[in-house]
């Protein structure tokens, strides 16, 4: 019909960040987010290593069994993965992404977090509810218990898992106080709501805390890093140096087995682009905190603008869009020597609508399919866009609806109901200045 389908249609464009995340149920075999080992790429990062992917699902599955079996002690749980290093969060995947804050924590990330920062143990859907059942379905408990449960267990497993002194992310993700977690819980499963009404609590940046406290003891790179502390940078940088340069030498030294050749043997890699828990490295870190005297020290000893090997200059917790979201235009022109030209052309951005702004088109365009609906051919369906000029400001400067319908009505209307509902995004160039561009919205038509 006219009107579910076109609304079918830009709903896709909507909820593209929860794809394969759709309330059903799932097998015993199954998690939430599968990733596949083969296919990530060769990178630092400790959590694309194949065996890691498989001992965290593994996990994940053994801890979503216990606590469907109602036997997961949290404090046990915690002190399980502290001893393994693992220092995912358990997590929620809501309409809205990934969340911890309704149960009992948050993290400050730009964008949130994504499935691998964290352990997901239920989905909830549009209509607020969890899926599947937090607890084995033949418990006699009624499902707001049932439900209470799994809360409760979150939240004491994630304030156990932050409080451990081997945890090393405080200055990213902290707990919430009680008041604050019940204020965030009652809109995990929100479509709007989830991310709108618990912003008070969250911290004034985009990435990590402000209070970040002292430099402690066996400090990494990022933490040196976060702070600006440019001497502990020297001296860890240093001391990894000479474990590089000790390394090299005992490889020389040592025999080659039959058939190897000593070229073959891996140098050892350098700490300075290995990405955290969060994907971040040192020097996106330092960017993300505007530590000038640290970023040019981690750039002098090679640190890369793109992150990490696995990573590209356009992800975004490459250090250089984190520069370029800062409105660093200055650092990000001082890297733009280090990447290549191909690479930093592919910086430039599209316009991109607003969050929000497709649920509300959706809406109104259903009421467009109430009253155009018979005039349009029923058994063939059509596609259609719309095209929009968007001035740097973000607005609309011009639309065109193409290819254009049987009825000129329409086709107006359907322009004006975009410029009186959406909101743009404006595109940016290469170094992160908003400029004028083009945005487009997809529709797919068919009569009633």
């Amino acid at each position: 019909m006219f009107r579910r389908t076109i609304a079918a249609s830009s709903l896709i464009l909507a909820t593209l960040a929860v794809s394969g995340c759709d309330g059903t149920a799932t097998g015993d075999d199954e998690t939430y987010v599968e990733e596949s080992p083969a296919a990530e790429p060769p990178c630092a990062d400790p959590l694309a290593d194949p065996a890691v992917l498989e001992r965290n699902r593994n996990a994940d599955r053994a801890l979503k069994a216990a606590i469907a079996q109602g036997r997961a002690d949290p404090i046990e749980e915690a002190q399980k993965a502290a001893a393994a290093g693992d220092f995912r969060l358990v997590a929620a995947v809501t309409v809205e992404g990934i969340d911890t804050r309704g149960f009992g924590a948050l993290c400050a990330l730009r964008g949130g977090l994504n499935p691998r920062m964290a352990r997901v143990v239920t989905y909830y859907g549009e209509d607020g509810e969890p899926s599947p059942e937090p607890t084995d379905t033949a418990s006699a408990a009624p499902e707001a218990t049932r439900e209470d449960n799994l809360v409760a267990f979150a939240r004491a497993f994630n304030q156990a898992l932050i409080a451990d002194p081997a945890y090393p992310y405080r200055d990213v993700c902290r707990p919430l106080e009680a008041q604050e977690a019940d204020a965030a819980g009652k809109d995990v499963g929100s479509a709007h709501g989830a991310v709108l009404r618990a912003i008070s609590e969250a911290p004034k940046r985009a990435y990590g805390y402000p209070d970040l406290g002292p430099l402690q003891t066996g400090a990494t790179l990022a933490d040196a890093a976060r702070r600006g502390n440019v001497a502990a940078l020297r001296r860890i940088l240093n001391e990894e140096a000479r474990e590089q340069r000790k390394l090299a030498a005992e490889q020389a030294n040592a025999p080659v087995k039959p058939g190897e050749k000593s070229t073959n043997r891996p140098a050892p890699k350098s700490a300075i682009d290995s990405p955290d828990l969060f994907g971040m490295t040192p020097l996106a870190w330092a960017m993300a905190y505007r530590r000038d005297e640290a970023v040019r020290l981690l750039l002098s000893h090679g640190a890369s603008p793109s992150g990490a090997q696995c990573q590209a200059l356009v992800d975004r917790d490459s250090p250089m869009q984190i520069a370029r979201a800062l409105g660093w235009i200055g650092m990000v022109q001082r890297m733009k020597p280090k990447v290549s030209e191909e690479d930093y052309a592919a910086l430039a951005e599209e316009a991109q609508l607003a969050d929000g702004s497709k649920a509300e088109f959706n809406g109104e365009l259903a009421k467009l399919g109430d009253r155009y609906g018979k005039i349009f051919n029923k058994d063939e369906m059509t596609r259609h866009t719309l095209h929009f000029k968007i001035d740097a400001r973000g607005g609309m400067t011009s639309c065109a609806f193409e290819p254009k319908t049987v009825s000129p009505e329409f086709d107006a209307d359907i322009c004006k109901l975009g410029r009186d509902v959406l909101e743009w995004v404006p595109a940016r160039d290469s170094e992160g200045r908003p400029v004028a561009g083009e945005g487009k919205v997809m529709i797919r038509l068919r009569g009633t």
